[in-house]
């Protein structure tokens, strides 16, 4: 088994933790604890350990872009932009995330326990989201493939400009987009929101939930 690496982000750039990283993580038991943690942008983006890596605090905008395969742990709050364009793997957030959640996400699950601003799954290009909070207008923006689970409410123009993919809904809507209705929920969908859930450590049988779609 690897020894665990640990990066101090308070004396580190982010350009020197994300090298560290990158050429650290070759095994599939590398174990990196990223310690220092104040909301610093752009950290450990084009990631590629196979293996866990945690964050000892926040991080800031765009950071955990383009991330892939492994599985990553944020003990706090997350800035705009997360995980922006994530390819694989999973990712859980002990806290909430700022707008632009998961940007152009192709694969790979995006787990919040708090709240989302707005923006949340935008472009989203096949990859999970779930957040157990509230979310900000505009939540599944242009969204073209991918799952959006939202455990509480959401506000204006939900699934403006979606164009594919699947918006779950436990709580309220301010409102959504003419561009989107809501449909039958089916046995397939609560079996994908019951898989996606306990992927996000989560124990739910999907019935109390609303599904949207396109509505074209």
């Amino acid at each position: 088994m690897s020894s665990p690496l640990q990066i101090n982000l308070a004396t580190t750039p982010a350009n020197a933790v994300n090298a560290q990283i990158l050429s650290f993580g070759t095994s599939p038991e590398a174990d990196v604890s990223i310690v220092g943690c104040s909301g610093q942008n752009f950290t450990a983006n084009g990631m590629r350990l196979q293996g866990r890596i945690t964050f000892a605090g926040p991080v800031g905008n765009f950071s955990l872009m383009s991330f892939g395969d492994a599985e990553a742990v944020i003990d706090g709050n997350v800035g705009d932009f997360f995980a922006h364009s994530i390819q694989s793997g999973a990712i859980f957030v002990r806290g909430d995330a700022g707008s632009s959640l998961g940007a152009l996400g192709a694969g790979g699950l995006i787990s919040i326990k708090g709240n989302a601003l707005d923006r949340a799954a935008v472009a989203l290009q096949g990859a999970d989201i779930v957040v157990r909070g509230n979310v900000r207008d505009l939540a599944g923006l242009g969204l073209q493939s991918g799952t959006l689970i939202i455990c509480g409410n959401a506000g204006k123009e939900m699934g403006k400009g979606l164009r594919g993919g699947t918006i779950y809904l436990r709580g309220a809507v301010e409102s959504i987009s003419p561009e989107i209705e809501e449909v039958r929920l089916r046995e397939p969908d609560k079996l994908k929101i019951g898989m996606i859930m306990l992927k996000s450590g989560l124990n739910a049988t999907g019935k109390e939930f609303r599904v949207y779609r396109s509505a074209s």
